[in-house]
């Protein structure tokens, strides 16, 4: 489909009462509101029509990972400044997808640590006093020291 035949489409859906505009050679040809409709709704056709067209260009190295398909979370920024709509929101997925994974890991491993207590815990539970005082961690000279210094206890 055309730019023109894209934009035509857009604006019947998103502005039915309104008039179709020619097509925008230059984004302040297009109102803010009409800016932010195609931003959201049609980033291909915004990215299509005014993608390189700012005088915002893009870093080198964003615009190797790009060409290259390897964006990254913080490239979106630079990327919707020179006009990439639709990469930079590829981009900003990209992250919430890579934070999605890191809170899911997070999850996973909190879940591990509190069975692993958990069942520490319950063997504990089952154990008489007796049993439990011979678990119990032996003192270190040093904090046999420390506790006799703390309580005053003098001698043997």
């Amino acid at each position: 489909m055309s730019n023109e035949a894209a934009f035509a489409a857009f604006w019947a859906r998103e502005f039915p009462d309104i008039a179709c505009p020619p097509v925008p050679r230059n984004l302040s040809e297009l109102n803010l509101t009409a800016q932010m409709a195609m931003q959201s709704a049609h980033p291909q056709l915004y990215t299509a029509l005014f993608a390189g067209t700012n005088e915002v260009r893009l870093p080198a190295d964003v615009s190797v990972r790009l060409n290259s398909g390897q964006l990254q979370p913080g490239d979106a920024g630079a990327l919707r400044a020179a006009g990439y709509e639709q990469q930079a929101q590829q981009a900003e997925t990209l992250g919430q997808l890579q934070q999605d994974q890191r809170l899911a890991d997070q999850a996973l491993a909190s879940r591990k640590n509190y069975e692993a207590e958990r069942q520490r815990f319950a063997k504990y539970s089952e154990m008489g006093l007796l049993e439990r005082l011979g678990h119990a961690p032996a003192l270190t000279p040093e904090q046999i020291a420390a506790n006799r210094k703390r309580y005053g206890v003098t001698g043997n």
